[in-house]
């Protein structure tokens, strides 16, 4: 095909996802608009927001390829008419060696009754040559006759002068010192005021200005006659006529390291400059030193020292000043160097720039994390408000309050173990608590205003005895302003005491109570209400995990009224832990009938809640439940603070769990199966105990949590966890003071705390209307990775829900997974529309914070032949076993310090009552529903599990000798039938072994890339995850992991291989035609890597794999330990890893056996002590004793100790096909032809440091056999090969007695296909899709024989990429996601008869 003309495609660039370089405040006249727009540079795009509705009006395309480094904003004029009103700026932006200038244009319509509509347009006046040195700052000058032109100031210490209106430089002056700058700040608005301050590479500042000296005109023109007119007269000169020179005013000396930025005052009377010595420094300039006179030496008069990293912007206000540097904080210093306020929401590299705008009191910062935060200060910054009145109604309000219980004040003498005090307390809302002291007294408080607040004691407990615990319920009102609220009292002697508080908040009344003795003296220290059993139910805890049920009486009935009758209350149920510790929290599910519960030492216990035992309202005894399963250390060894229950599905619950460990956990229970498995998990640095979290609209889906509250340290903090920012932070003295709080349904401006310090109740309240004032702090721009992306991949957009249900139409959303340099996983949705990233979700980060070097999505499942006789009625087996239960979609990601961990999705699925929904909603297509990830909002991946090696433990493949090496290699042609599977001899392997335990720099090593794909055996449970992952240590290892038992094994090495291998990608080529079930059954499963050496390699890792998986399926891996809990948080987490070899782990049940066996009434079960979730019936004589089950652990004894990890050779080597690395691999779709020299075919391309492009085409083909066919041995042809050589190489291979033949041939090199390394390539076998770091995406058609041609290219705003992904989203459609210093999309629209003319 003849190469298209360019007009054929069309190309759509997403918005830049990444730094934010450049910021500039827009003012509108103060009555169309209360606060400014703003202007942010990211990339070469410019981004305008609305500070007033927090929204992005527009983004606009300015430079291409070139990022923006600068904004000047300049008024023009307002024109106001009958029906709009139309203001105009002039707007000049730079980037590099380039300056653009742009007129933007309000355009404001008083259609609507709060908000006038406002239509806005960037339109480019004029674009200015390209300069000799980076520009370095730009400010707008008023000339002759009112006429404008702009100075540039460049990084070469000069400037010059454009003239807008006639499109020209008039002037350039050079300073003396003719040195390079790092930083650059013009001031004055005209060329006589102008002054220059450079920053140089000398670590000072040299301020200077422009003279003038006449000389003959340089120009004929009239005005030369009028040259020795007055000063006054030197506006009217034409600059063309006069000589200019540069004049040092003074020196400033002081800074240790390179001056990044300089920031004038107003009036030009001081300056701020900040420097890689992390400090600010201000700068006074007298009077004295505008003089022409010979340059002066001056020292700062202050210097800020606070930031622990470079500092790299500042602001500079008439009362104090403003940094940000790269610790990732904003600093507010007054004039006197005191540092007032400290903020810290950015992630990364650090906050490139800061703004402040007096007029409004708004500060917003921006940083490489591409998030752009807006703050408001408060009253305390001196000058930020009082010089400015009109800014007041944007300020907020906290109320303090400090309360004393009213007894307190009688006392005289010293607090003593006699005196009054506050035990417990609780707010029902933002003006009412209820407080409980240890005389057991009982007080209704309610917060009128700072001076009035109302105290009403509702009542004593029996005998004064001090209240130990409390809990609140709270019911629906009848009627506004009233209460109905259940107090829950346990005190010292083990009696409990309900309460009933009803009335209007300000005159609580009481209504009846209960009083009944609940355990012995000192051991009731807990009580929980469950707000799905209602106040019919209360729980008391004791101190050895016991756990009581009561019943109360019908309220509303005659009886409840006598408090002296004993009958009120009855012992229903009595729950014993297994783990003998305080239970912490509770929640049940009444129609799953399980109670749920967290206790002291981070365990969680599941016990069997029956619903004919909470209706059956007769008088009998208790009954003593055993839990029915538990997980182990969800929380480490620190306490479980809130557990919380949702329904899933019709026979699955969700409980979310938090903790003293600062983690979120995700476990799910299926009670047809009793099960209970450990499902995702999300960490929070900001906190160090997570009491509670909380999603927006009371949402029942637990997986969406907006907001954590907690404590970090001493702190109380609230946490955005969407935004990533704090909203509140309030030292308390830490949680174990009493304390509580209640949010509303915006925390940011609705929240209450009150804690108990000194005898003194504290309330911070910060509680204000939705329409009252503006939110701040706001987060304008999305935040994502402060650091450098090295991965990334499309998550694929449709996943399965159901088999009754239609296909849907597909989605325009899109979701990406990334990997940064600092750990993090992220899941990044995109929109096409011109606010292209509606949101990204922080996964977690790599235990440790490792980098991660490659990620990738796992969707689909192949299954394997099984060895039966009739596989259809596997097929049905399998059905009838798991027909409700979901295939796994994962994402696995590698990086530092080898560690490997693995990420589930999690969405809610839909059941059979949203069907019919479901059916109007989406098309019908097929089938199956397969509802677009993009219309799922709750779509998300929690952590399942991770693998790093422990201290000194090998990598089990630790580069071998060399002279072992290249023995493999001289006989990898000679290999026979058996050749691709080995084993690795126990010599050997002690050797390596013993060799790695001496290697200092084993924590140097790191996982360079990875591939994975999912099988399963028919008529088994289990799916197996198989992982393919590369390492810096030449090593190359297949590994398992089991689902959902989240157990890793170790399945063979791919040897031998002299480099690290860069790239890997697989293919699974079927080699069976469809069964009439429509199930493919039988695959052969390949691995291709490429390495530093540019060589290519592929491998066939059939045989192992069906070997492990046929071998699972005959083990009962459900009763084999899971050592695997949870990641490493060093938060009292005891998760760790063991690595296994699958022979090696059947358990003996011999004599010496550790295996606890449980008598229940079923039978016999056992009992994994050491495993993360187990299944328990009768726990009567099971104990535990410091927090370990009093029994011996189990025992992996081998059973086949001759057994080893196998070795996988490979069955091609393609040498020398780069010149250097291969960076990138990937493997198109397979295709099928169907006929005899070819079945499946696909295509393989690579890109590398040597700048080229290698396309090889694979062809895969069945081989007929009769009964008396002869069996056709493995073997290889040409196993190694130049690149050159590479025209027909044929391997035969052999699965389940199916016979398949390989063919690589049709070898084609794109040779310079990049000026620079490839970074990342993608195919689908008609298009290819490549970039590197020139910065560049280049478009390429994949012809006849294998050969591309070069269609289309693109500059993408990305600097450095360093991943390419990409996904069809129709026929000739696709989106192309480039990631590196941030990430871009970009979308590619072919030529509709491309597909005719293949």
């Amino acid at each position: 095909m003849g190469k298209k003309d360019l007009s054929e495609w069309r190309l759509d660039v997403g918005q830049y996802l990444g730094e934010i370089s450049a910021l500039c405040f827009v003012h509108l006249p103060s009555h169309l608009s209360s606060l400014p727009f703003l202007l942010a540079g990211s990339g070469s795009q410019v981004l305008l927001y609305d500070l007033e509705a927090g929204t992005l009006i527009r983004p606009f395309q300015v430079f291409q390829g070139i990022r923006l480094h600068g904004i000047s904003c300049n008024f023009i004029n307002c024109t106001e008419g009958s029906v709009s009103t139309r203001v105009t700026f002039e707007v000049a932006l730079f980037g590099e060696k380039r300056v653009k200038l742009f007129e933007l244009n309000f355009e404001l319509s008083p259609n609507s009754q709060y908000q006038p509509e406002t239509c806005v347009n960037l339109s480019l006046v004029q674009s200015l040559p390209r300069l000799s040195h980076w520009v370095s700052d730009v400010c707008f000058l008023k000339v002759c006759n009112g006429n404008r032109s702009l100075a540039i100031g460049c990084s070469d210490n000069s400037i010059r002068v454009w003239d807008i209106s006639n499109s020209s430089i008039i002037l350039e002056v050079h300073s003396p010192e003719r040195c390079l700058l790092y930083s650059m700040k013009l001031w004055g608005d005209n060329l006589e005021a102008l002054r220059i301050a450079s920053g140089t590479i000398y670590n000072e500042i040299i301020v200077w200005k422009v003279d003038w000296e006449h000389v003959a005109p340089l120009l004929n023109s009239p005005e030369g006659n009028h040259a020795h007119g007055s000063s006054s007269d030197f506006k009217c000169f034409k600059l063309q006529d006069q000589q200019h020179t540069a004049v040092n005013l003074f020196r400033l000396v002081g800074h240790e390291g390179s001056i990044f930025r300089i920031e004038w005052s107003s009036c030009g009377s001081k300056l701020v400059s900040v420097s890689d010595d992390r400090s600010a420094r201000i700068w006074e300039v007298r009077a004295e030193y505008w003089k022409d006179s010979d340059s002066i030496e001056e020292v700062g008069s202050s210097v800020l020292y606070g930031h622990n990293a470079r500092v790299w912007d500042c602001c500079l206000t008439d009362s104090f000043i403003i940094t940000a540097g790269e610790d990732c904080t904003c600093r507010v210093w007054g004039s006197d160097g005191k540092q007032l306020k400290m903020i810290k929401e950015h992630i990364g590299r650090g906050i490139w720039r800061c703004l402040y705008d007096p007029l409004s009191s708004l500060l917003v910062t921006a940083g490489f994390d591409s998030a752009i935060k807006v703050h408001q200060f408060q009253a305390f910054l001196p000058g930020s408000l009082e010089s400015h009145p009109e800014a007041k109604e944007f300020n907020g309000r906290t109320e303090i309050f400090s309360l004393k219980i009213p007894n307190f004040s009688e006392q005289i003498r010293l607090t003593d173990s006699k005196s009054e005090y506050v035990r417990c307390l609780r707010l029902t809302s933002e003006d009412t608590l209820y407080i409980a002291t240890n005389h057991g007294y009982l007080y209704h408080t309610k917060l009128c205003d700072m001076d009035s607040v109302n105290w009403n004691k509702i009542l004593q407990v029996s005998e004064g005895m001090p209240i130990i615990c409390m809990d609140l319920l709270s019911n629906e009102p009848k009627y506004p302003c009233g209460i109905d609220d259940w107090v829950a009292l346990g005190d010292g002697k083990g009696n409990m005491t309900i309460v009933r508080v009803v009335g209007d908040v300000h005159t609580p009344q009481l209504s009846f109570t209960f009083t009944w003795s609940a355990g012995i003296e000192r051991q009731l220290l807990g009580t929980y209400w469950c707000k799905s059993l209602g106040h019919r139910f209360i729980f008391t805890a004791d101190p050895k995990g016991r756990l009581k049920l009561w019943r109360l009486c019908d309220p509303f009935s005659s009886d409840c009224y006598e408090s002296s009758k004993t009958n009120n209350v009855f012992l229903v149920a009595e729950f014993s832990s297994c783990f003998g510790a305080r239970i912490m929290c509770l929640d049940a599910s009444f129609e799953d009938e399980v109670l749920f519960c967290g206790d002291l030492r981070g365990n969680l216990v599941l016990f069997p809640l029956l619903r004919d035992l909470l209706n059956d309202k007769s008088v009998a005894l208790h009954v003593e439940l055993s839990p029915l399963n538990y997980f182990k250390g969800a929380h480490g060894i620190s306490t479980v603070s809130n557990v919380s229950v949702a329904k899933l599905r019709s026979h699955q619950t969700e409980i979310r769990s938090t903790g003293g460990d600062g983690c979120i956990c995700y476990l799910e229970y299926d009670k047809d199966h009793e099960s209970l498995e450990f499902i995702g998990m999300k960490q929070v640095k900001e906190l160090s105990l997570i009491q509670s979290v909380s999603a927006e609209n009371n949402s029942v889906d637990l997986a969406s949590c907006n907001y954590a509250a907690g404590f970090a340290s001493t702190d109380f903090i609230i946490w955005n966890l969407i935004t990533e920012a704090k909203v509140v932070q309030i030292p308390c003295g830490g949680w174990r003071r009493p304390h509580s709080y209640f949010l509303g349904d915006v925390p940011e401006i609705k929240n209450c705390f009150a804690y108990v310090k000194d005898e003194v109740i504290h309330i911070h309240r910060h509680w204000v209307s939705n329409g009252e004032r503006k939110m701040f702090p706001k987060n304008l721009h999305m935040q994502f990775h402060g650091r450098e992306i090295h991965t990334l991949c499309f998550v694929s957009e449709n996943f399965q829900l159901g088999a009754n249900v239609k296909k849907s139409a597909l989605n325009k959303s899109s979701w990406i997974a990334t990997g940064c340099e600092d750990g993090t996983v992220r899941l990044t949705r995109y929109s096409p529309g011109f606010e292209n990233w509606s949101s990204s979700k922080l996964l977690g980060e790599h235990v440790g914070g490792s980098a991660v070097r490659s990620i990738c999505f796992v969707s689909e499942i192949n299954q394997i032949s099984a060895v039966v006789d009739n596989v259809s009625e596997e097929i049905n087996r399998q059905n009838g076993v798991a027909e409700d239960k979901e295939n796994p979609f994962l994402l696995i990601s590698v990086g530092a310090k080898r560690v490997l961990t693995s990420w589930l999705l999690r969405h809610r699925g839909i059941d059979k009552m949203e069907e019919t929904t479901v059916e109007r909603k989406y098309n019908r297509h097929g089938n199956d529903l397969e509802l677009s990830l993009g219309a799922s909002s709750s779509l998300s991946f929690q952590w399942l599990s991770t693998d790093m090696p422990t201290k000194n433990s090998s990598t089990h493949g630790k580069k071998k000798d060399i002279k072992k090496v290249d023995h493999i290699t001289r006989n990898i042609a000679s290999m026979n039938t058996n050749a691709n599977t080995g084993s690795i001899s126990s010599e050997s392997r002690e050797t390596e072994a013993k060799a790695f335990l001496g290697d200092k720099y084993e924590d140097d090593w790191r996982y360079l890339a990875v591939t994975a794909f999912l099988v399963k055996c028919p008529g088994s449970r289990l799916t197996v995850c198989f992982v393919v992952v590369a390492c810096s240590d030449a090593t190359l290892a297949l590994r398992a992991l089991i689902l959902p038992l989240r157990l890793w094994f170790e399945v063979a090495m791919l040897v031998p291989l002299s480099s690290p291998v860069l790239a890997l990608q697989h293919v699974i080529m079927p080699t069976h035609l469809p069964s009439k079930e429509n199930v493919q059954i039988g695959s052969s499963y390949f691995v291709i890597s490429g390495a530093t050496d540019g060589s290519i390699a592929f491998w066939d890792v059939t045989g192992p794999v069906e070997a492990f998986v046929q071998q699972v399926s005959t083990l009962h891996i459900e009763n084999f330990i899971d050592c695997q809990k949870r990641p490493r948080t060093g938060r009292g987490s005891q998760g760790g890893r063991w690595w296994r070899n699958l022979r090696h782990t059947r358990p003996n049940k011999e004599s010496g056996s550790s295996i606890v066996s449980v008598r229940t009434e079923g039978g016999v079960q056992n009992h994994d002590a050491r495993g993360v979730s187990a299944k328990v019936n009768d726990t009567k004589n099971c104990t535990v004793e410091d927090g370990h089950i009093a029994s011996c652990e189990p025992e992996l004894n081998a059973v086949n100790s001759t057994s080893e990890i196998c070795e996988i050779r490979p069955i091609h080597i393609l040498n020398n096909a780069h010149q250097s690395g291969v960076n990138c691999l990937h493997v198109s779709k397979i295709k099928n032809c169907w006929s005899t020299e070819c079945g499946f075919h696909f295509y393989v391309v690579s890109g590398g440091d040597d700048q080229a492009i290698h396309c090889l085409r694979v062809d895969l083909s069945l081989l007929a056999r009769g009964p008396d066919s002869e069996i056709i041995a493995a073997d290889v042809i040409n196993s190694n090969s130049e690149s050159e050589d590479v025209k027909s190489l044929i391997y035969y291979g052999q699965e389940q007695n199916q016979n398949y033949r390989i063919r690589f041939y049709n070898y084609f090199r794109a040779t310079s296909a990049h000026s620079s390394a490839i970074k990342g390539i993608w195919t689908d076998g008609t298009w290819v899709f490549s970039t590197g770091l020139d910065q560049r995406v280049r478009f390429w058609l994949l012809e006849e024989h294998s050969i591309l041609s070069q269609h289309a290219h693109l500059v993408v705003s990305v600097p450095e990429p360093e991943a390419l992904s990409a996904r069809g989203c129709g026929r000739n459609h696709y989106e192309i996601a480039v990631a590196g210093r941030g990430m871009q999309m970009v979308e590619f629209h072919a030529s509709t008869d491309i597909d005719e003319e293949q």
